[in-house]
């Protein structure tokens, strides 16, 4: 599913992110609901990034977003029981962005386990027209989907944060599997 989501988005930079597991529901955007190898999962699309919430929250609550106030600290990994999470930045130059970005969000906009949600325009940065990056035309994204492991013992979802000011679209990888 892809929505177009009419506040301008929160987040600026991909440095800006943090992992939080745990927290209570957040106040989503939308919400894409499923159940997938015997787990219920929520995918919601905040105006900060994205949560998931495993069997309600209970088993697992991972949200990746900007927590004012606070720096970044966004893992590269992080494994806890079953859970494992990773995460990589990848940059684009130029025109890069714009071809990243669509063909994310075409392989997204049908999928019935994912939810995907362009933002508005994007927050003042002080920045001319004539330095604006090549991407800055773009909207910047937020897409989620979730499928089964192969081996049937678990889910995976994986995430995108495009941020088109600096060309960056931070990818996560999340797995939980029951013991």
């Amino acid at each position: 599913m892809l929505i177009e989501v009419r506040q301008p988005y929160v987040d600026v930079s991909a440095e800006d992110l943090s992992l939080t597991l745990g927290a209570p529901p957040a106040p989503a955007i939308e919400v894409m609901r499923a159940t997938v190898c015997g787990y219920e999962i929520e995918l919601r699309l905040l105006g900060f990034s994205h949560q998931a919430l495993v069997d309600g929250g209970a088993e697992l609550s991972e949200t990746v977003a900007c927590v004012p106030g606070t720096a970044g600290t966004l893992p590269q990994r992080r494994t806890d029981g079953g859970y494992d999470f990773r995460a990589r930045v990848e940059r684009h130059a130029g025109d890069a962005y714009a071809a990243r970005a669509d063909a994310l969000l075409a392989a997204t906009a049908d999928s019935p386990l994912a939810l995907a949600g362009l933002f508005a325009a994007p927050p003042r940065s002080g920045r001319g027209a004539h330095d604006a990056p090549a991407g800055a035309g773009m909207p910047a994204f937020t897409a989620l989907v979730v499928a089964p492991l192969r081996s049937g013992s678990g889910i995976g979802w994986t995430t995108w944060h495009g941020y088109p000011q600096s060309g960056e679209i931070v990818v996560t990888a999340s797995r939980l599997e029951r013991a």
